[in-house]
């Protein structure tokens, strides 16, 4: 998946855009991108291709709607940071006659944001992460249809909100990686929740109790090379609980590392701490445990191993690193 970004930047163009096939929409598969691409299907009154994208396959994405058959009038893309290799393929859809919306709120190299700019009819950017991008394009979009704003403000309801942008919340993030087109129409148009819907909810209020009980517990914690302290936990056995940044709410930590998978961990820090995880991005090898480091160097980053067998020790070789690389 890492290498979408590598592939020939030099795309295959084929005259004008179709101006009667659907408007595509590609988004992240998070809670933020749903709620982007909710409002985006109200905005295209439905009539829209939707496409769940990351950073890595971006361009590759961008780069099958140049070459369609029936290439879009309209391309979104939300809360996917844009790269050089991007970047070319949209200047090439733009030259084509696609109009391209690009709304983010994760750092961009330099210069890209000029650059994108440049072919976009329409930027909405802001690097500050704790903008989410559904917030950005509720913005954008409240003046045309202020239920957009509305929509925008269920990526805040993890912690604050009303019923329902907690319940919207909640059911989407049953959906992280995996949603289906029914859940995010039912949203663009104000649908009422299914029975299925309200089963989800319900699943995802017991998690949250789980979760709260974890926190209220005193965490086991390790100090760390630099003086700071870590909070370490494993909810590996009891998938969709989600600590991440409520630890700092309940406990005096810097950083915090838990292990949500068996071959994955989440390592969270508290804002303004220093230092940030720049340092420990990218391809580690530890004794033979292969661990991948990537995402938010200021704020949460993922540690995945990609070794085929798992040794018993394989959390404790992750704290023991953790801990000394901080």
């Amino acid at each position: 998946m890492g290498g979408a970004d590598r592939e020939s930047d030099a795309p295959r163009v084929r005259v004008g855009a179709d101006a009667t096939a659907p408007a595509a929409i590609i988004t992240h598969g998070d809670v933020d991108g749903m709620t982007c691409a909710a409002q985006l299907i109200r905005r295209e009154q439905g009539k829209c291709k939707l496409v769940f994208s990351n950073a890595n396959w971006i361009a590759r994405h961008l780069r099958q709607l140049l070459n369609a058959g029936a290439r879009p009038k309209r391309v979104y893309v939300t809360d996917i940071p844009a790269s050089d290799s991007a970047a070319t393929v949209i200047e090439a859809l733009t030259e084509a006659g696609t109009e391209v919306y690009w709304i983010d709120h994760h750092p961009w190299p330099a210069g890209l944001v000029d650059r994108v700019r440049q072919c976009c009819v329409h930027v909405e950017y802001n690097k500050s992460l704790r903008t989410p991008a559904g917030v950005l394009l509720g913005r954008w979009l409240k003046l045309e249809n202020p239920y957009c704003e509305q929509i925008g403000r269920i990526c805040y309801a993890s912690e604050r909100g009303t019923e329902w942008e907690r319940n919207w919340f909640r059911l989407l993030s049953s959906y992280i990686g995996k949603c289906e087109r029914d859940v995010l129409d039912r949203l663009a148009f104000e649908g009422e929740f299914t029975s299925d819907d309200m089963a989800r909810i319900a699943e995802q209020v017991r998690l949250e109790r789980l979760a709260e009980e974890i926190l209220a517990a005193e965490p086991r914690t390790v100090t760390t090379t630099g003086g700071k302290q870590l909070a370490v936990y494993d909810t590996s056995e009891r998938p969709g609980i989600y600590l991440g940044g409520k630890v700092f709410q309940h406990h005096p930590v810097d950083y915090c590392l838990i292990r949500i998978a068996e071959k994955k961990w989440q390592l969270a820090l508290r804002p303004g701490i220093e230092p940030d995880f720049e340092s420990l991005l990218g391809q580690h090898d530890l004794d033979g445990l292969q661990v991948k480091v990537a995402g938010r160097p200021e704020r949460l980053v993922s540690l995945t191993v990609g070794s085929a067998d798992i040794p018993p020790n394989a959390h404790e070789q992750l704290v023991t690193w953790v801990t000394k690389a901080l």
